[in-house]
């Protein structure tokens, strides 16, 4: 009976002996999340400085202890401890970082935790964008980010915005972000070459928002200092959508709408009597409103088909859409037709290829807008009543002050047709232990085409016997991307991500453009049938960004986080002496929370202090403004001839920003309350003006480096789930603050008298400030305004001239509210400016007093006789005065959306994942004083940084009722 009890313990002494001693142990580690190899894990037996890493397929090998422990650790995943326990054999499956690092973002040309980013950055995720029933880029973005302004030039459907980021940092150069889809820069602003006062393009309509997975806003140097001279007015990263692992969805969305001006916004207009009283005539039996004749109920209506896909080695995302605008105003619309195709594949464990294509095809069709004689809606606005639309013969009228704004939406043809094309391909090579190298080729192409043609039934057609003219611009930018990375966790505590990287963009523009008159027959109206050649023009450009960068982020146990980056920008927009400028900066982050002190302060989920220091380049001017250029076109003698236009300045440079920021990000009470609050001081030097010489020289300006200017502001995020129960409330606000001003000039002279509000730029001052008169009312004895004579010399004059208006607002504010309950969802996001001030240039025609434009109903309270207490003159003048600076504040109840998701058990049976009906209203309503019909507005354009704040005939946003459905297969 005692000999099996020996043998066990023979056995048993043996089996000690053999697990103190090193055995071979060997296995694979995989990813848990896609069960890939994971190349570069460190293994270490626990207790020495004994160990390896893993190979390229994710393979191990070493000697272990049989009674050991073996530690696995790698960057962002959760370190793991095992017991040998005589086993030869150790395979691992690795799980993401269990410390919560926040959602990943896309930050220059890497991807980082957010928790772990010490610059100042913003995120707009895909949630966030479908929950938007908006179908522009910059419609998506408008009211979503503190210190992020998108102010809508006009209603024209796919017309341009201006985007500003912490106020701009330039007077003559681009104050718009760098857009950057899926790492190449894109195409933006304005290539149209008809004019179309103010009704302007906007290249980046041509992008789908269904198509974006996430939209990073990059604020402070830190962060933006990775794209050097062009990253003063901050950057958008664009990331577009891949193919999911492991499972296949097949999304449909579409909605339908109607667009109306909102009534209590439109400009009420003296009717015939009013006018007959007001001119002292007796004109009977017509009374048109010329505003109900050019104004229509509008359609609008988007359908999305997407398809998403993928497993462990291979995934892919396609979608096509198409999106029908119709404007408010006759004659305008705008079409688009989208397609995407995004993928990529794993050839083998370290080697990654993908890619991905879009493209678009769009037509707009415009009217002339405000600063013109042939607008519809000007017109509309205008004419006075008694002026009826048609002849007794059916033609039309044209005995009104200006042309028949019916006459031209119905018979005028203004087309714009875009086709473009953008796509990028690339490879990424894992290799050693924690290196990576990618690289990037992409290409955006921009083909816009344009048709114009006046015909004789327009009061400008039958003046030339037809106007055509046909424009053609073709842009292109071609870039490449090359970036070695290496990512490196020393000991569990020391964590360093270092990058060097190079880039070449190459940017092509050609254009053409050709106006003819006098066609034979309105039914030919293509420039091969006219008579006369007006004029024509072809023109060609080539230029190049050659740029070298590095960055260098490491922090010590996700607590003290730093980063170092640098980058030198060529460029062959700038002067011989000054081709390369060069742009460092740095951030520092501290994690408070991960301290030992504040670990007994459970309710605290993060506090992260931020610092930041950098200096950033705007290269946004004219090309060859560095050069000496010639031109054709001066002939003597009948022979061609060339004259010299500008001098050369070899030592013009970029303009530079000095960025200084201190933030704080704070997360409370199980992430309930996360506060994001931001200071900033940005200094702008080296602006490029134009400096006066003598006209001895030939000249009278050349272009140089001779200004500055300052932006300071604060900017809070705050987002809070209020109730989280059955019924869920949730809020997200944001406020930003910006104070902009000039500091310095050539000899500090002011840039006076822009546009029709007469801005100006003047030391001391914010750029763009109203200056003017200063009008004190009507004089109850004459009926005259009066003016303050700010000089005393007893007589007005331009010296009597000052500061009347300012039109940057003071703070901006957005905040969702989104009430939840069962299958029922509200959301409700308000927008708010205060503190601008609007220059309304429409009055100045509509409450003149004078000449034979319609007038305004407040026009019938004027002055009339001596003793009348008014404020509308019995004629008012052209001054550029106070009397038309109105307050531009408003609080605009910008999108109320009601949905409700069918619960799964329903739906399932017919295959759906999930389905969604909603109803949506964009601009409900406008809480503001502003006498104008839009206070969010600007007759120019995007194409000025000064021209800003004024309303001049300008077409009004539209109120939007959509219904709509989301189902996903």
């Amino acid at each position: 009976m005692k000999k099996p009890y020996c043998l066990l313990l023979l056995f048993w002494v043996l089996f000690q002996q053999l697990v103190a001693q090193d055995i071979p142990v060997s296995g694979r580690i995989h990813s848990s999340d896609d069960n890939s190899p994971l190349p570069g894990v460190t293994i270490l037996v626990k207790g020495t400085t004994k160990g390896t890493t893993s190979d390229i397929n994710g393979k191990y090998s070493l000697l272990a202890p049989g009674k050991g422990i073996l530690v696995f650790s790698y960057i962002g995943m959760q370190t793991q401890e095992i017991d040998v326990n005589g086993h030869t054999v150790i395979n691992v499956k690795m799980a993401d970082q269990d410390i919560p690092l926040g959602e990943v973002v896309v930050v220059g040309y890497s991807t980082s935790s957010k928790k772990l980013i010490s610059g100042s950055i913003e995120l707009v995720n895909e949630d966030e964008i479908k929950n938007i029933p908006i179908r522009t880029i910059d419609g998506v973005l408008l009211g979503q980010t503190a210190g992020l302004t998108v102010v809508p030039q006009s209603g024209t459907p796919g017309g341009q915005n201006m985007i500003k980021l912490r106020g701009g940092s330039s007077i003559n150069a681009s104050n718009q972000p760098l857009m950057v889809v899926d790492g190449i820069p894109a195409i933006t602003g304005e290539y149209s070459q008809i004019g179309m006062s103010g009704q302007e393009l906007n290249a980046m309509t041509d992008l789908n928002p269904n198509d974006i997975e996430s939209m990073t806003i990059l604020k402070d140097a830190s962060a933006t200092s990775m794209y050097g001279a062009r990253a003063s007015n901050g950057v958008i990263l664009i990331t577009t959508k891949k193919g999911a692992r492991g499972k296949t969805d097949v999304s449909l969305n579409t909605s339908y709408g109607w667009q109306t001006l909102p009534k209590e916004r439109i400009i009420p207009m003296m009717n015939a009597d009013q006018w007959n009283e007001y001119k002292g005539t007796n004109v009977q039996g017509i009374n048109t409103d010329w505003m109900k004749e050019i104004l229509k109920v509008a359609p609008t209506s988007n359908t999305e088909l997407s398809v998403s896909s993928g497993n462990d080695k291979f995934r892919l995302f396609i979608s096509g859409s198409y999106y029908d605008q119709d404007g408010v105003v006759k004659g305008t619309s705008y079409k688009r037709y989208n397609g995407r195709l995004n993928a990529d594949y794993k050839i083998l464990p370290n080697l990654t290829v993908g890619g991905g294509v879009g493209i678009t095809y769009a037509k707009n069709a415009r009217v002339e807008g405000d600063a013109t004689l042939y607008g519809p809606l000007p017109n509309a606005m205008s004419i006075p009543a008694i002026y009826p639309v048609y002849n007794p013969d059916g033609t039309y009228n044209e005995d009104g002050p200006y042309a028949n704004p019916v006459a031209i939406y119905e018979n005028s043809v203004n087309m714009a047709y875009t086709n473009r094309t953008g796509g990028n391909a690339y490879v990424e090579y894992k290799f050693l232990d924690g290196f990576t190298f990618t690289s990037k080729f992409g290409v955006d192409i921009y083909n816009l085409r344009e048709h114009s043609y006046d015909p004789t039934t327009t009061r400008q057609g039958a003046k030339y016997n037809g106007l055509g003219i046909e424009g053609t611009n073709y842009a292109s930018n071609v870039t490449t991307n090359n970036v070695l990375q290496y990512i490196k966790q020393i000991k569990e505590k020391h964590n360093i991500d270092f990058l060097v990287g190079y880039s070449f963009e190459k940017y092509a523009n050609r254009t053409t453009y050709i106006e003819g008159i006098n066609f034979p027959n309105d039914n030919l109206q293509y420039i091969t049938s006219a008579g006369t050649i007006r004029a024509a023009s072809a023109t060609a450009l080539d230029r190049v960004l050659n740029s070298y960068f590095g960055q260098l982020k490491y922090n010590y146990k996700f607590k003290y986080i730093c980063s170092v980056t640098a980058r030198a920008d060529g460029s062959s927009k700038f002067g011989a002496n000054n081709h390369y400028g060069y742009f460092p900066a740095g951030s520092f982050a501290w994690r408070m929370t991960e301290e030992p002190f504040m670990k007994k302060a459970k309710w605290i989920n993060e506090i992260k202090l931020r610092a930041s220091y950098g200096l950033t380049g705007n290269d946004g001017i004219g090309d060859f403004a560095s050069l000496g250029l010639y031109s054709g076109g001066y002939n003597y003698g009948g022979k061609s001839g060339i004259a010299p236009i500008q001098l050369p300045n070899p030592d013009l440079k970029w303009e530079s920003t000095t960025q200084t920021g201190l933030g704080l990000d704070v997360s409370v009470l199980k992430n309930r309350i996360n506060l994001t609050f931001d200071v900033y001081y940005n200094h702008t030097k080296d602006l490029l003006l134009q400096r006066p010489i003598p006209a001895s020289s030939g000249y009278y300006t050349i272009s140089s480096n001779i200004g500055q200017l300052e932006n300071k502001g604060l900017e809070v995020m705050l987002n809070t789930v209020n109730i989280d129960k059955e019924f869920k409330w949730t809020t997200s606000l944001n406020f930003a603050a910006n104070r902009n001003k000039v500091l310095s000039l050539y000899n500090d002279q002011p840039i006076d008298d822009m546009g029709r509000g007469g801005n100006r730029v003047e030391v001391g001052q914010p750029i763009g400030i109203f200056y003017g008169y200063k009008c004190l009312g009507v004089d109850p004895t004459t009926g005259s305004l009066i003016y303050e004579d700010i000089n005393h010399d007893g007589i007005i004059t331009s010296l009597d001239r000052t500061k009347i208006g300012d039109p940057n607002p003071d703070w901006t504010m957005g905040v969702t509210n989104v009430f939840s309950y069962k299958s029922f969802e509200l959301s409700i996001f308000l927008q708010g400016v205060y503190g601008n001030d609007v220059f309304d240039a429409t009055l100045i025609y509509l409450e003149s007093g004078t000449g034979e434009d319609n007038q305004t109903t407040r026009m019938v309270n004027r002055w009339k006789k001596p003793g009348d207490i008014t404020q509308f003159p019995k004629a008012g003048d052209s001054y550029k005065s106070s009397r038309f600076i109105e307050d531009g504040s408003f609080l605009r109840v910008k999108n109320v959306t009601l949905s409700y998701n069918f619960q799964k058990k329903w739906i399932k049976h017919i295959g759906m994942k999930s389905a969604k009906i909603y109803a949506s209203i964009q601009n409900l309503y406008t809480f503001t004083n502003y006498f104008g019909m839009d206070p969010e507005v600007n007759y120019y354009g995007g194409s000025s940084n000064i021209i800003i704040g004024t309303d001049f005939f300008t077409y009004p946003q539209s109120r939007t009722l959509l219904v709509g459905l989301n189902f996903v297969f």
